[in-house]
């Protein structure tokens, strides 16, 4: 079963982010107190619990980690296999994800110098508030199945 393990909130740009049990999600937003909530295709950042444990074992970083800011950390959910546009129901809020990647910066990255796959690239989301609620640490995560 798929859970939310880890939220992060961030009140100011360069300013750390702050551990959360419980945040809002606003509709068409993001998480409420979030400074990144301000609309767009990336109201809310997602990554695995996988790629977020491959960062913590490198030895040397990429490029990216220490800029890298995810709202949620989610557990037992690959995001990379998840459609482009796919819908995750938490509680009563629902996201969707949104078409837009993170970014890689090739020119200045260690891992694509060695020609090591990026787990960043293919396990971070970002979605959209659709319906807002309120979220905690814990909640399950359902993948909406869409119409074709």
């Amino acid at each position: 079963m798929s859970r939310v393990g880890h939220i992060i909130c961030y009140s100011a740009k360069g300013m750390p982010g702050q551990s959360m049990d419980k945040v809002t999600l606003l509709k068409d937003l993001g998480i409420e107190g979030d400074y990144h909530a301000t609309g767009g295709d990336r109201q809310v950042t997602l990554i695995s619990q996988k790629a977020k444990g491959w960062m913590r074992a490198k030895e040397v970083p990429g490029f990216c980690f220490a800029k890298f800011k995810e709202n949620i950390v989610v557990e037992d959910l690959l995001l990379e296999g998840l459609p482009e546009e796919g819908q995750l129901v938490v509680g009563e809020a629902l996201l969707q994800l949104t078409p837009t990647r993170k970014t890689c910066y090739e020119k200045y990255c260690t891992l694509v110098h060695e020609k090591e796959v990026c787990k960043l690239i293919q396990e971070v989301r970002f979605a959209r508030v659709k319906a807002g609620g309120v979220i905690t640490v814990g909640m399950e995560i359902i993948v909406k199945e869409t119409s074709p």
